[in-house]
């Protein structure tokens, strides 16, 4: 029970989306404050029924229990039915109906509601009430029937022990785990309706996403010291690789040894088609469309084939590197995602992210030389990533509350386990060449305006070059039409004020102000090339022109054509080849090491060394959520009072909601007919100036 306690208590503060309501049909995750997770009520339903006050780590007492559990379920059932395993009794429910068997209030009371003690004609009145006065034997009646009838007369006892347990103590937080529910949909349906009704809907059951793990977690946890007990929900990134083996979180054998051996074990089952060879025994599989996978059935003592009961195993990593960004108005109330990923708007991006990914496979085979061994890799990468999409086609809710943000940073975990580093890599080098060779030309007429004008021309520029993004369809087939520089051209001549959203005039009075603007700008960067080059550098320069501070915060790791923060001072030192301003700067923020011969351009407005740095954000994908940011970037935030974020997705996709301590600009051509009819009621290229003082 130690355990057990131990290891609800680090799933619920390690795990940001780790509970979740069930209510008929539909999973809602809830968010729990950590800081307010005790005191709680944790029901833990095995053989019998447990039910334990939990009041901090390592303090708890278990009040009151029930031996009218799961074992009575499945004991009762294998007495009145034939099933030989728990799975197959849980099924059978599925199909069953059970006022055959149950009296309901409606037959008491002529098909009527009891209304006047608030109970419906469908409330159960005596669970296998009906079989008193019915003259028939076991064998007449459906073991579909006899299941489900089960299954609710004991649910609703436990749900209702439950909720008076809950009553008793004054708490109004209840979660429930254990062998009997292990995520199947019906049980914790049941469980809910029953404490909703006692409660008259005050509180409500809870569920775990891990709750099959919860023993075995907290064996871990005690069994020696890990240096994990002042853990924060920043420090730990769930991930889902494809490495069990297993399908969809569904374990079918012992780990894989080497990224070879997870390789071919894809390729069989691929391969096999209908057949599967597996480690362990498997009943006749059935098909679930999974990039050619296939799933046991559930007969016998085979694992459950319903998406709703599977077990949805990632993998936990602890980054102590990570922390909070702290210029986050309320970080308990962030959400990043600015859409919901429903149903509706899942297939869409299924269908999105599935057409686009035989050219992402052909980039990703490219960037490794073509070779016999990248083409397999891309190969399994294809099928992994479907495999994904598939199974979060069929719940949406399979790995916690997932946004865009979550989907297209899977894309980008997944082509990184199957060890593609930088599939854009080539490409990126290419459009950087080309547009640092026309940086020159664009500083001369920036620097020939005046302040206004050229402020204006500063941001258009921005947003034009944000173009260039091979995550977009309709991008990717602009670039088959010109050059980098023509296209860049092309779309700054279409710059036409009002923007979709236009705060353009209230930055520019901020900038303007005769004192110094601001102290610290972080400058957040998004594509490589023409983007980051004659887009946000220039950007950049004009703060450092006026005395503030700069960062440039780029991501980690690789994600489609994004720049990366290794990346980023190679293009900065050849900038500054043509720019003392930039030249100056990146030497005082130790970019640059030694002053550069040859320099060009005019120095002689050159400001007082203000610094421009670079900095990681922590992520690697085209999103960013900052509750989980590098702690170099947290740093860097403290004295910072303008944040600038770009590109679809660090603006739009995600935060384009949140709320700063500091002054924020959020900057981004929509490239997605959807998204922007979505967000804004617009087009497919709308620009966004969003300017949010703080004051």
């Amino acid at each position: 029970m130690d355990c057990l306690v131990a290891g609800a208590n680090f799933l619920l503060k390690a795990i940001r989306h780790e509970a979740f309501t069930h209510m008929d049909g539909q999973k809602e995750y809830v968010q729990i404050d950590q800081n307010d997770l005790f005191p709680y009520l944790l029901v833990n339903v095995g053989s019998g029924v447990s039910i334990i006050k939990v009041d901090g780590h390592g303090k708890f007492q278990r009040v009151s229990g029930t031996n009218v559990g799961g074992g009575t379920y499945w004991g009762l059932g294998r007495l009145m039915t034939e099933c030989k395993s728990f799975d197959e009794l849980l099924e059978l429910s599925q199909r069953g109906d059970n006022s055959t068997i149950d009296m309901l209030v409606g037959d008491i009371y002529g098909g009527l509601d009891y209304s006047k003690i608030g109970l419906s004609a469908s409330t159960i009145a005596s669970s296998f009430g009906k079989t008193i006065s019915d003259n028939k034997e076991l064998s007449d009646y459906r073991p579909e029937d006899i299941s489900l009838s089960l299954l609710r007369m004991i649910s609703y006892n436990i749900g209702q022990i439950s909720y008076l347990n809950a009553l008793r103590y004054g708490l109004k937080r209840i979660f429930f785990g254990g062998f009997f529910i292990r995520g199947h949909a019906y049980t914790m349906d049941t469980i809910s309706f029953a404490v909703h009704f006692w409660s008259k809907g005050e509180a409500k059951a809870m569920f775990l996403r891990h709750e099959g793990f919860l023993g075995a977690l907290g064996a871990f946890m005690s069994y020696e010291k890990h240096g994990l007990d002042d853990l924060s929900a920043h420090h730990l990134v769930e991930r889902f690789p494809m490495g069990a083996p297993y399908v969809g979180g569904k374990i079918h054998g012992p780990p894989l040894g080497d990224l070879n051996e997870k390789i071919s074990w894809m390729e069989k089952f691929v391969q096999k088609g209908t057949q599967i060879t597996a480690p362990v025994p498997m009943g006749a599989p059935a098909t679930t469309g999974m990039g050619g996978f296939e799933r046991p059935t559930s007969k016998g003592d085979i694992l459950r084939s319903d998406a709703s009961a599977a077990l949805n195993v990632g993998v936990l990593h602890l980054v102590p590197s990570l922390d909070v960004f702290p210029l986050l108005e309320d970080p308990k109330t962030y959400e990043p995602n600015t859409i919901d990923l429903d149903h509706d708007e899942f297939k869409y991006w299924f269908t999105i992210l599935s057409d686009h990914l035989p050219d992402l496979v052909e980039k990703a085979v490219a960037s490794e030389g073509g070779t016999d061994d990248a083409k397999r890799r891309g190969d399994a990468f294809a099928h992994a990533f479907s495999a994904h999409l598939a199974r979060l086609t069929e719940e949406p809710a399979a790995y916690g509350k997932f946004g865009l943000a979550n989907l297209l940073e899977l894309r980008e975990e997944c082509l990184r386990e199957f060890q593609f580093f930088d599939a854009y890599v080539s490409i990126k080098q290419r459009e950087n060449e080309a547009s640092l060779a026309v940086l020159p030309d664009l500083l001369m007429e920036l620097d020939s305006m005046d302040e206004e004008d050229r402020l204006l021309a500063l941001i258009e520029g921005v947003l034009a070059a944000n173009i260039f993004d091979w995550g977009s369809k309709a991008c990717v087939d602009l670039y088959n039409q010109g050059t980098i520089i023509e296209i860049y051209r092309m779309s700054r001549k279409k710059m036409q004020r009002p923007w979709r959203i236009d705060d353009f005039d209230t930055f520019k009075s901020r900038m303007l102000k005769k004192d110094q603007p601001y102290k610290r700008a972080l400058i957040s960067v998004d594509n490589a090339g023409a983007d980051v080059v004659l887009g946000m550098l220039p950007l950049a320069r004009e703060f450092l022109r006026r005395g503030v501070e700069v960062v440039l915060v780029a991501n980690s790791l690789p994600a489609l054509n994004d720049i990366t923060a290794n990346e980023l001072p190679e293009i900065v030192a050849e900038a500054a080849k043509h720019c003392g301003i930039l030249r100056k700067a990146a030497e005082a923020g130790g970019l640059i090491v030694d002053a550069m011969a040859g320099i060009q351009g005019d120095t002689k407005d050159e400001p007082a060394s203000v610094p421009l740095m670079v900095v990681e954000n922590g992520c690697g994908s085209p999103c960013i959520d900052f509750r989980q940011v590098s702690s170099e970037l947290a740093a860097a935030a403290k004295d910072a009072d303008l944040l600038i974020l770009e590109g679809m997705g660090r603006s739009l996709h995600t935060n384009l909601n949140a709320r700063f301590k500091c002054d924020a600009l959020k900057l981004a051509m929509v490239k997605n007919q959807r998204l922007a009819e979505k967000l804004f009621n617009g087009n497919i290229y709308d620009c966004i100036c969003k300017f949010e003082p703080v004051s």
